[in-house]
């Protein structure tokens, strides 16, 4: 049994603020919330999960317009949670301040970038958090932690005052347990979400083939329960077209953002985010330059097939969370093939949202639904209408 305590000491870095409210009536009154360790909160410094980062920057003079409107709507924050080492993993592997529990699953990790507001909001510690999201830091940690999580339309929510690490691809979103409390967040940030009709679900059949066998095979027949589908292509060509046009935009943009700063005399940095930086240098202009127009190219045909009413149904993650012991090689696998699944909103910008459907051998899993431009109210609606029929197939698969 995993003590409370413990979980909050993992899960919530040292250096964060006191507990704040700005107000005790609004839309979110009542509720705790907790904010990854990449948002400026005046008065508090920002870690970004590095001790350098953490010993050198000074507290900040504002706080970050997202955070701002939970705490005007009348949300209490309660801290600032563990995130991976500048926002560079998705495992919540941290050998700086260690790794936060997952609480559904404690001999396994929580998922990262931003694993300590996973962890934190899956544990009960708060009803929910704000994390970011490049290439899968909310909806991995939401499918290993079993919780409802949103990665945003790119440039919905303002990234003002949070650390940027991609700059292009960097979102705002955030976690809770159910899917009531997702969408009243959301409403704080898009106004009044109510349902916009019938769906138009698109079943990603190439995507489900992506997962190892267990996992596809459990999620496929709940993709199919949640209403009529039509079976569709996303990597007609290959995965590879789409990793091929996220790595060399990804990588370019972590160097244009922590380059000169991680490779700085005498920085500390883990062995992995070291080589990640060393990665990072290695895109050629040209390569750069092809990615982003085969980015759009992509862009165009996957929001062509959504329309203004479609939603994509796709695995989040390929597998289960990897054990919390598991090497660094382990973790960069794990990382290439979940990746092709995570890379399809980041690079098209579309917003996703991560449901909690089914338990393969004790753990939770998930399923995401993506939406077209600036669909992030149809998601929100549709997980809180889907919610109650979901709920029956969180059992062991």
């Amino acid at each position: 049994m995993i003590e409370r305590d413990e979980v909050r000491r993992q899960a919530f870095v040292a250096h964060g603020p006191e507990p704040l409210q700005f107000a005790r009536e609004g839309p979110l009154a009542g509720l705790n919330f907790a904010v990854k360790d990449l948002f400026d909160i005046a008065g508090s410094r920002s870690g970004w999960g590095n001790p350098d980062r953490l010993r050198e920057a000074d507290a900040a003079v504002a706080t970050a317009p997202a955070v701002l409107l939970p705490l005007v709507a009348g949300a209490r924050l309660v801290g600032k949670t563990h995130t991976d080492e500048i926002a560079c993993g998705m495992f919540g592997m941290n050998p700086h301040f260690g790794t936060p529990i997952n609480p559904q699953a404690p001999l396994r990790v929580p998922g990262g970038s931003s694993s300590g507001s996973a962890s934190a909001v899956a544990a009960g510690l708060c009803d929910f958090a704000l994390g970011t999201d490049t290439g899968g830091s909310i909806r991995v940690p939401a499918s290993f932690c079993g919780l409802y999580g949103l990665r945003t339309s790119f440039g919905r929510i303002s990234t003002a005052g949070v650390m940027p690490m991609a700059p292009s691809f960097d979102t705002v979103g955030w976690l809770a347990r159910d899917a009531m409390t997702l969408r009243r967040v959301g409403e704080v940030y898009f106004g009044t979400i109510r349902s916009e009709g019938r769906s138009r679900f698109l079943l990603a059949r190439d995507a489900f083939d992506i997962p190892v066998r267990r996992i596809g095979e459990s999620l496929l027949p709940i993709a199919r329960a949640l209403g009529a589908a039509t079976e569709v292509a996303l990597y007609p060509n290959g995965v590879e077209e789409w990793l091929d046009t996220f790595r060399p935009l990804q990588l370019n943009e972590l160097w244009s953002t922590h380059g000169a700063w991680a490779t700085a005399p005498g920085r500390v940095l883990s062995q992995a985010v070291r080589e990640r930086i060393e990665l990072s240098q290695t895109p050629r202009p040209a390569d750069v330059a092809r990615a982003a127009v085969h980015r759009e190219l992509l862009t165009r045909r996957l929001t062509l097939l959504l329309g203004d009413d479609g939603v994509v149904l796709i695995p989040t993650a390929h597998d289960l969370p990897p054990l919390r012991e598991a090497p660094v090689s382990a973790q960069v696998a794990f990382r290439e093939k979940t990746l092709a699944l995570t890379c399809v909103a980041s690079l098209t910008r579309l917003p996703q949202v991560n449901l909690p459907v089914t338990r393969v051998d004790g753990c939770p899993v998930g399923l995401s639904l993506i939406a077209g431009p600036r669909g992030d109210e149809h998601l929100l609606a549709l997980a809180e209408e889907l919610s109650g029929r979901l709920a029956e197939s969180m059992i062991e698969a």
